[in-house]
């Protein structure tokens, strides 16, 4: 059990840095005016998706590192005031996220935790609770990814190999 949750980990890994790159390459393509961007009255900006995703994972290192989950773990301010320092957030976090992963023994992935309150349908392994919000991640890149086109841009190829000193390059 213990080398399939070790495997399943690094699986999960290696996949949480891959869609982490891709939202990356996908705000690099947004400019410092669009972060202002709100495509509908009570949409987020576009400011506002990108805090949401950091605060997402900022929640997932909780997951992993055994921390206490709360809501308020979502609302870690970023500090993203333009472009580069929301590509240095997303690299930030990510880089915390990995960590808190490979720190992680592997017997604690199928642990039950009741990461979003203490209610039975909540109920759910750390591996469980993870993939969940990878999937929220997913979600959000999914409206940038509208939000681009509302700029009137073309969102990038996000599946194409991506180089992580591509996507990081320049941002101080």
């Amino acid at each position: 059990m213990a080398d399939w949750a070790a495997t399943e980990l690094d699986r999960f890994l290696k996949n949480f840095k891959l869609r982490a790159l891709w939202t990356a390459r996908l705000v690099r393509q947004f400019n410092d005016n669009d972060l202002a961007l709100r495509p509908g009255e009570g949409s987020m900006t576009t400011l506002e998706q990108i805090q949401q995703i950091c605060g997402s994972n900022n929640f997932l290192k909780q997951i992993l590192s055994g921390g206490a989950l709360s809501p308020e773990v979502f609302r870690r301010d970023f500090h993203i005031t333009d472009i580069n320092s929301a590509l240095r957030a997303i690299r930030t976090i990510m880089d915390e996220v990995l960590s808190a992963g490979a720190a992680m023994p592997a017997e604690r992935w199928e642990e039950v935790i009741e990461p979003f309150g203490p209610k039975p349908e909540w109920r759910m392994t750390r591996g469980q609770a993870a993939y969940a919000m990878l999937d929220h991640e997913t979600h959000h890149r999914g409206q940038l990814t509208v939000y681009l086109r509302v700029a009137g841009k073309t969102p990038p190829v996000l599946y194409n190999p991506v180089d992580e000193n591509e996507i990081f390059a320049g941002i101080d």
